[in-house]
């Protein structure tokens, strides 16, 4: 079965073993309220929406495909999924996965969406209560043009925020 060339809001909480709840629970609750259809890609942890296409995984080209049709998109703050969402012209909504909830190993996705967000490359919900405002944000804003140059400028970045975590120069 085809899917839809157009998909209005797409959600990842990409490819962690932990599960993201605080994320895809606030999804639901907004998902009537989003730009339709929302499609889910919800990883590893067990969600079920009856207003919701969800999936678990997809292939790389699909993921592309998704983040460039979107006109919003919500992501985890993993670095490969913003840097799909630069190079498709896109600033994301991002809520970074925390170790105080377990749902990551540490907070290097805290680090990540404060330089980001600091940045203008993407609009950060913190925690659940936020994404409200983060959407209301994400989709006044003028759509950016997509291109390999901005996508290799936040490849280079995300890099540099990596690098500066690795070595403790937060």
């Amino acid at each position: 079965m085809r899917r839809s060339a157009f998909v209005s809001t797409f959600v990842s909480v990409g490819n962690s073993s932990q599960a993201f709840p605080r994320l895809l629970e606030k999804v639901a609750e907004l998902a009537p309220h989003l730009p339709q259809p929302v499609t889910v890609q919800c990883g590893n942890s067990p969600f079920m929406s009856s207003t919701c296409a969800v999936r678990p995984f997809l292939g790389m080209n699909e993921f592309a495909k998704s983040v460039a049709d979107a006109k919003l998109v919500v992501l985890h703050a993993g670095a490969g999924s913003i840097i799909h969402a630069a190079r498709a012209g896109k600033i994301p909504v991002v809520m970074p996965r925390r170790a105080k909830y377990g749902e990551h190993v540490d907070d290097h996705q805290v680090d990540l969406a404060l330089e980001l967000e600091n940045s203008g490359k993407v609009i950060v919900a913190w925690e659940p209560e936020d994404l409200d405002a983060a959407v209301a944000r994400a989709l006044a804003r003028t759509p950016v043009t997509a291109g390999d140059e901005q996508g290799s400028v936040m490849a280079a970045l995300v890099r540099e925020c990596l690098e500066a975590y690795a070595s403790g120069r937060r």
